[in-house]
């Protein structure tokens, strides 16, 4: 094939991948394709200087300077771009001053020989480090996609293929080689380079890929830790009204015949204890109170704080009846309780109510009900222990002494 046409036909697929990097630049923003999209610049710029350099042969001595420092380009910053895969950062300042010397050898070659065949030879030495070099710096590298493997097979050969002309073209200064084979030389790099830059082009997908996978990820992260502490009570860590009217307006979980309890349990004089102690020990009776009923309920119940020291239980598939005799032990486990700036233990009592339910649409008037259930027994209580000598004896005798 004439060599000319050859280099055109390299020319052309090398353009195209270069305007295939920069439309992904516009629309994504990758610091490796920035460096890529360089590198293939440089190199349609370094394949257009040759073409030239054929054709106007005064400036042959130029042009084949800027072709080689375009080469040279090319190799520098697809490295760059191959490192950044693993170390997302710009290029270090001293790095950059290696382009000097890549300039001297470029300017030099020419003065070297007038034989393009020698300063190319020399000059596929230099390209073969480059994508070796290239081929190291991916190796660092935490992907192992198949655009990763893909440039890895086309770096390896780029390197293999520039040495193996090097080496070809000189043992034939010392013995006859067939150099015919290189004839096709340009394009054996052409279809090298294309699957050099379809294997970026992967590379980047894949990363943006798994880039928007980790956000999507911690967005979800985040959108749970946001709804729990939307639908939970900072103090308590039970269920709150929203959490409630969530639950209900997804029907709880569609299930119309779903059945069961709600309790609802009030904490007897807690603003006396406010008062006394300070509303510190206010929320430390709260917190005992939730810890003590969670004891006793079961693994599926839902526990919600209604108001201030008003909670209550959504228990599905039992009914009331049980409910009220599982939970006499909740005044056993407040007994004694230790406050922070209570000068002794002292007893906690809680009024509860209990209501069946049948569906979850039934819910709110169940607890209403629920909740008329536990004031009538809260006065009872009230009567009751207005029968103590004194309001210090109301924390500390047994809330067992009281009616249910």
């Amino acid at each position: 094939m004439d060599s000319k046409i050859g280099l055109l036909i390299q020319l052309t697929g090398v353009t195209l991948i270069a305007l295939l990097t920069i439309c992904l630049q516009r629309s994504m923003r990758s610091l490796a394709l920035k460096y890529w999209t360089y590198s293939w610049l440089s190199l349609s710029f370094s394949l257009l200087c040759l073409r030239s350099a054929l054709d106007f042969e005064k400036q042959a001595d130029s042009l084949y300077s800027l072709y080689f420092f375009g080469q040279y380009l090319f190799g520098f910053m697809l490295v760059a771009g191959c490192r950044t895969l693993y170390a997302d950062r710009e290029l270090k300042k001293l790095s950059e001053l290696l382009i000097i010397p890549l300039g001297i050898i470029s300017i030099g070659l020419p003065m070297y020989s007038k034989n393009f065949d020698e300063m190319y030879n020399i000059h596929c030495l230099v390209l073969s480090g480059f994508f070796a070099s290239a081929f190291l710096a991916l190796r660092h590298s935490h992907l192992r996609s198949f655009g990763w493997k893909v440039m890895n097979v086309a770096v390896i050969l780029l390197a293999i293929d520039f040495f193996l002309f090097f080496s070809i073209f000189s043992a034939n200064y010392f013995v006859e080689m067939p150099i015919g084979i290189l004839r096709y030389n340009s394009i054996v790099d052409l279809v090298l380079e294309i699957t050099l830059g379809f294997g970026m082009v992967m590379v980047i997908l894949e990363k943006l890929v798994s880039d928007y996978k980790n956000a999507n990820e911690k967005l979800e992260a985040a959108h749970d830790r946001l709804e729990k502490l939307v639908n939970t009570d900072p103090l308590t860590a039970a269920f709150n009204r929203h959490a409630f009217y969530g639950f209900v307006g997804k029907g709880g979980g569609n299930a119309e015949t779903v059945s069961g309890c709600v309790g609802f349990f009030d904490i007897d004089d807690l603003k006396t204890i406010n008062d006394q102690y300070g509303h510190t020990a206010g929320d430390q009776a709260i917190r005992a109170v939730v810890h003590a009923i969670r004891e006793i309920i079961r693994a599926e119940d839902l526990i919600y704080r209604w108001g201030g020291d008003e909670f209550f239980v959504i228990m599905v598939g039992m009914e009331a009846e049980m409910a009220a005799i599982r939970m006499q032990r909740l005044e056993t486990l407040l007994t004694a309780i230790k406050l922070d700036s209570a000068p002794e233990p002292i007893s906690i009592w809680v009024s509860s109510g209990f209501c069946d339910f049948k569906g979850v649409k039934a819910l709110e008037k169940a607890i209403d009900k629920a909740d008329e259930e536990m004031y009538r027994r809260k006065e009872m209580r009230k009567r009751a222990r207005q029968t103590l000598p004194s309001p210090a004896a109301r924390f500390t005798e047994s809330p067992s002494q009281l009616p249910a």
